[in-house]
């Protein structure tokens, strides 16, 4: 019995093709963009944007444990779905403000969440410092739903920043989120 051989190919491409990507595949996903860098009022922090974003500061003034931060905002895609970059320097929510446990204080919290999956949590490089990441997604299955990605990091101050990206499961996930990290990769904090 003969196979051919493009047949094996489609094949094997259609099955790879259903994976989850991993926070390391989008990180070196290929990927080329318009950036523009943006940075903070205060200049507590840095970072590129895709050009024609739209991005604000938040006010927390109502939250006291959330110091500063900034959402930023793509254009609907044709499906009407977006994608968002936020993030957030906190006070810390564990009691002994180290890192490792920040980020295992966000994981507990993150597993009493129903309505998320873990697809994997741990240490990473992302960042000029060293970091932890949370990566989720919602577990209802349906196209559009969303796809999380959040790094834990110390700040100079000894507080905490939190920067997360969220993207729709769309067709164009995998570039969506590729750009974002890619944009998180640039972070740099100064206070």
């Amino acid at each position: 019995m003969r196979i051919n051989i493009y047949y094996v190919f489609l094949i094997l491409l259609t099955s790879c093709s259903g994976r989850q990507f991993s926070l390391e595949q989008y990180q070196n996903y290929p990927v080329k963009f318009a950036k523009e860098k943006i940075k903070y009022p205060d200049g507590s922090f840095e970072l590129f944007l895709p050009k024609n974003w739209n991005w604000k500061v938040e006010n927390y003034e109502n939250k006291s444990e959330i110091i500063l931060g900034i959402d930023a905002i793509s254009k609907p895609d044709k499906e009407n779905y977006i994608n968002i970059i936020s993030i957030q320097k906190t006070k810390g929510f564990s009691i002994d403000k180290s890192l490792e446990s920040e980020y295992n204080m966000a994981l507990n919290n993150f597993q009493k969440n129903k309505s998320l999956k873990l697809i994997e949590s741990g240490k990473t490089k992302l960042l000029e410092n060293l970091s932890y990441y949370i990566h989720s997604k919602s577990n209802t299955g349906n196209y559009g739903e969303v796809e999380i990605i959040t790094l834990i990091t110390k700040s100079n101050d000894n507080n905490f920043y939190h920067l997360t990206v969220s993207a729709s499961t769309t067709k164009e996930l995998k570039l969506n989120m590729a750009v974002m990290i890619q944009c998180l990769k640039t972070f740099k904090q100064y206070k």
